[in-house]
């Protein structure tokens, strides 16, 4: 763990989420320096230092502006106003039954009424939002100073606490020295819109930590990181408490507890990035009401490890339940439309490092089975498919990962029944695009972990449509997020054909072609496990749970329904582990319930396939070897 200077201090965000990206809408007058002057303005309008005004967005966004795109846990611009919509938290999550808001879910129209203006006027004007963040850091400054600035930079400790959007000190804290170590040390950057922004060295500063002002709350978790020895670890606690401390029964966040492997397998371990800030994702996973966590988050700059869940516990991390009860999540800083400017070897190799050391620990075979990205991950239940997550991206370099984890991916070149996809990352930049507004534009040409998939062998035939991402039946698109098209570095399938440069997996019902010339995009997995349907259309599942019938009284069955995919008959499939129908019942803990921490087992056996991007499952009675 990093010893913390005697200096720092200031402003943090709220929630988090995805941001996109677009071009700010800074002036046209001197575009290089119009952010630094607006961070000027704004820092002498409202008495708040600049280079704490500028460190405190720095810690957010890093400046960015992210096009004024709304983050996925609500907030804008480069000072992360927040603004989150209550009711599709609790859709996203039914485990937040009732939330008790609180002024960090709404710091944009909360600055917007400091300010006389439209909160919308925020989201989409930089400068604005930069005028509107150092308004509320002053306010929350006074009301924390009996109505008084600061006399010193030491002084604003508290209200970047205050602001930081958690309501654990630990998570507070850690903001606002982070903040302070900014200071400390200077920052010089031109951001990807080409705004340079910049201040000196501020070093010395003695910030004011008595925190007992702000009502935030003490932490009382007694859990040490877990993490080998050479690894810069630390442990700061996500949240566990009802979202309203007056009634537990309302709902909980941010995981559940448990006592893995012990009660249930951890058969996995998900890549995720955090799509904003390393300081904002810590505050945001101790907010109960937040309803995400991850067992780990790691800092783009340096490699740092945060461990915020115990990996005995169930962090809420993959979107799919299945996943949340059978692995462990590592969220790693940045953003998947930004790619490698954020995956730094420093990030590369702690991440890599942590990995082997938890496959170790919990027996997880070392392959792409089993370390697997976000946006390899099923949704659960139909209504999710096609919505789910994309992270880490294209940009991930999956195959120096796999060599840092100790399992390099297969270098040979040659024909085999089945491959592993494995272009040269380097060379390899196919075209990706975003569409914010509905207005798609290509993202800057960089190296790229995954090939474009095709109906038919030809550059210019349509890309492979997928029926939850494209209901209407269009065609796969290069947006990032659409992963209909998409095979990435690492994953294996079954091949259908070869025609000349092209060659042809079976891909999501599919034949899919993809250009592989003299086999240079792939590899013979040799090893793999192929699988059939016994019948035309057999239903393929996101979960493997039991059927009700077999869930004792008292708990609620958890229903399965099969995804919008079938497998054809005479369709060939690279399958996975084998694993029995598993359930577990978890409620807060500070609720007396006698099937709380109930493993479930019943009695079907299912295999996990690799089916299209994603794994799924089909019960084993349906498939049979090749």
């Amino acid at each position: 763990m990093k010893a913390q200077a005697k200096r720092r201090v200031l402003w943090s965000a709220v929630v988090a989420g995805l941001l996109i990206s677009t071009p700010p809408a800074f002036g046209a007058s001197d575009p290089d320096t119009a952010a630094q002057r607006a961070f000027e303005a704004s820092a002498a309008e409202f008495g708040v230092p600049a280079p704490l005004l500028m460190a405190t967005s720095y810690q957010l966004t890093r400046w960015e502006d992210h096009r004024g795109e709304q983050s996925r846990a609500g907030g804008y611009g480069p000072m992360h106003l927040t603004e989150v919509d209550l009711a599709q938290l609790r859709e996203q999550n039914p485990k937040l039954r009732e939330l008790a808001d609180h002024p960090a879910l709404h710091t944009l129209p909360e600055a917007a009424k400091l300010l006389g203006v439209p909160a919308e006027s925020l989201k989409r004007d930089p400068e604005s939002n930069i005028r509107a963040g150092a308004a509320l850091l002053a306010e929350r400054a006074k009301q924390l100073g009996g109505g008084e600035l600061p006399n010193d930079l030491g002084g604003w400790y508290p209200a970047i606490a205050d602001l930081s959007g958690s309501p654990q000190a630990s998570g507070a804290q850690d903001f606002a020295d982070s903040v302070y170590d900014v200071l400390d040390q200077g920052r010089a950057r031109t951001t990807s819109s080409g705004q340079h922004v910049s201040f000196g060295q501020i070093p010395e500063v003695t910030p004011d930590r008595d925190l007992a002002r702000t009502g935030l709350a003490a932490d009382e978790s007694e859990s040490r990181a877990e993490c080998p020895e050479s690894l810069d670890c630390r442990y700061i606690p996500a949240a566990y408490a009802p979202t309203d401390p007056e009634d537990p029964s309302a709902g909980y966040g941010n995981y559940d507890t448990a006592d893995r492997p012990d009660d249930v397998e951890i058969d996995s371990i998900v890549i995720h990035d955090t799509e904003v800030s390393y300081q904002t994702a810590i505050s945001l996973f101790q907010d109960p009401a937040n309803g995400a966590s991850s067992h780990y988050v790691i800092r783009s700059s340096d490699g740092e490890v945060t461990q915020m869940v115990p990996t005995k516990d169930m962090a809420w991390h993959a979107g799919s339940w299945d996943r949340n009860m059978h692995s462990i999540g590592i969220e790693h800083e940045g953003w998947a439309n930004e790619g490698g400017t954020w995956y730094t070897e420093s990030m590369y190799r702690s991440s890599a490092k942590l990995v082997r050391y938890l496959a170790e620990k919990y027996d997880i075979p070392l392959d792409r089975e089993h370390i697997v990205g976000h946006d390899e991950v099923s949704a659960d239940k139909p209504s999710g498919a096609g919505a789910e997550h994309y992270d880490p991206g294209p940009y991930w370099d999956w195959a120096h990962y796999m060599n840092l984890v100790g399992a390099p991916l297969d270098g040979e070149r040659g024909d085999g029944e089945a491959v592993t996809i494995y272009p040269r990352f380097d060379t390899n930049q196919p075209p990706v695009s975003e569409c914010p507004d509905g207005a798609c534009q290509d993202l800057p040409a960089q190296p790229a972990n995954f090939l474009y998939l095709r109906t038919e062998p030809r550059g210019d035939a349509p890309l492979l449509s997928n029926p939850a991402v494209h209901p209407d039946g269009a065609p796969g698109t290069t947006r990032i997020e659409d992963w209909s098209a998409k095979a990435a570095t690492g994953q294996r399938y079954a091949v259908a054909e070869r025609k000349g440069d092209w060659l042809a997996i079976w891909f999501d019902g599919k034949k899919a072609w993809l250009r592989d010339p003299g086999g240079e995009n792939t590899a013979p997995a040799e090893d793999a496990d192929l699988v059939e349907a016994r019948r035309d259309g057999i239903p393929t599942y996101g979960m493997a749970v039991p059927s009700p019938r077999e869930y004792p009284e008292g708990i609620d069955p958890r229903e399965i329904e099969p995804l919008p995919y079938t497998i054809p008959a005479g369709q060939v499939y690279v399958a996975g582990d084998g694993v029995r129908a598993t359930d577990y019942n978890a409620v807060y803990d500070g609720i007396e319930d006698p099937n709380n921490h109930t493993v479930i087992s019943g009695a079907e056996q299912y295999v996990r396939i690799s089916y299209n991007h994603r794994w799924v499952y089909v019960k084993r009675a349906d498939i049979k070897p090749t």
